[in-house]
């Protein structure tokens, strides 16, 4: 429980993680630092995204899975908020009500890009013929096949220090990670990694942003909360979840979306797979007014559908042009 109004304490959910843990204790000592006399304390959730490391996410419940725990943690008292990755937060389909919860920050935003751990520090255009690819993500697997149809492209599962394990240890000739979740961890390692140009493989929705949730009427947590919020990165990431949302899209959906901010504009890329994770893909971009993103987001959605993005999901062949096509 809180101590006092003069020396609160907030209880902060997390996963137990390596991964989680130092995201969390990052958020919590950002509370700390400008809130003086503030305490935050970690209480770790077990959640069974975490416990279930033998099947595909997209087969046992989705992302959502990482975060209901701790959802349910929020809505039942024993914690005051938690720290999600937004990447794993559900666009469509959540596990838990969300009509009482609020994402109440969403700090500044890490590289949102993905990252290739290969054997010699190979780049994904490099690998060998055959090469065996790790991924658990459906819109990464679509995306390195449409440029190396050539290569394996298996499941991975686990954490991030777990995934590293299995390519040390020779079980893939490569893996593909979140370059956010590696930095964080302290397991960037420039000899063995090298990021993967979003102009060949375009981040999840969210990628690189965290997101600090709490119960939408507790206004003290949320007070704290919003001083670490960044409006640049709160825009971008839900821009980029608006995508999956026209698209009605799912834990088994392979879409993919980075909005970035250059100038007085906003730029939004979207590339969509086709079910099961597989090319061809639908790719679209364009560029707006920084004070009208949905004009964005409008010109991206209508050239996806022109290109059959919804047949490609649904697992219908479509008839429209595979190409990036750019509208200013």
């Amino acid at each position: 429980m809180r101590a006092s109004t003069q020396h609160p304490t907030l209880r902060l959910g997390t996963r137990g993680s390596l991964l989680a843990r130092i995201q969390s204790q990052w958020v919590a000592d950002k509370l700390e630092m400008l809130h003086p006399g503030l305490k935050v304390e970690l209480v770790i959730c077990r959640t069974t995204g975490d416990l279930v490391q033998d099947r595909p996410l997209h087969a046992i419940g989705g992302k959502g899975l990482f975060t209901k725990e701790l959802e349910e943690s929020l809505l039942d008292g024993r914690v005051d908020l938690v720290v999600h990755s937004m990447k794993d937060v559900p666009v469509t389909m959540p596990l838990v009500d969300q009509s009482s919860l609020t994402i109440a920050a969403i700090p500044r935003r890490a590289d949102p890009r993905d990252v290739l751990v290969s054997i010699h520090g190979r780049t994904l255009m490099d690998l060998a013929i055959g090469a065996r690819v790790g991924t658990g993500s459906l819109r990464r697997r679509c995306q390195i096949l449409a440029v190396r149809p050539d290569v394996r492209v298996d499941m991975i599962r686990g954490n991030i220090d777990t995934r590293l394990a299995k390519h040390r240890a020779r079980k893939y000739d490569a893996i593909v990670l979140a370059m956010a979740g590696l930095h964080r961890s302290g397991l960037y390692n420039a000899d063995d990694m090298e990021a993967i140009p979003t102009a060949l493989m375009l981040p999840a929705a969210g990628q690189g942003a965290l997101g600090v949730q709490c119960r939408a009427n507790d206004m003290t947590t949320r007070s704290f909360v919003a001083a670490i919020d960044d409006a640049h990165s709160r825009l971008r990431v839900e821009l980029e979840r608006a995508v999956v949302m026209d698209l009605d899209g799912d834990c088994k959906s392979p879409i993919a979306a980075l909005a970035t901010i250059e100038d007085h504009n906003i730029r939004l890329r979207a590339a969509v797979g086709a079910c099961g994770g597989e090319p061809p893909i639908a790719r679209a971009e364009a560029v707006s007014d920084l004070n009208d993103p949905v004009a964005a987001l409008r010109d991206v959605m209508h050239l996806l559908e022109e290109q059959g993005a919804r047949e490609l999901l649904d697992g219908r062949a479509p008839s429209g042009a595979w190409k990036l096509t750019h509208v200013h």
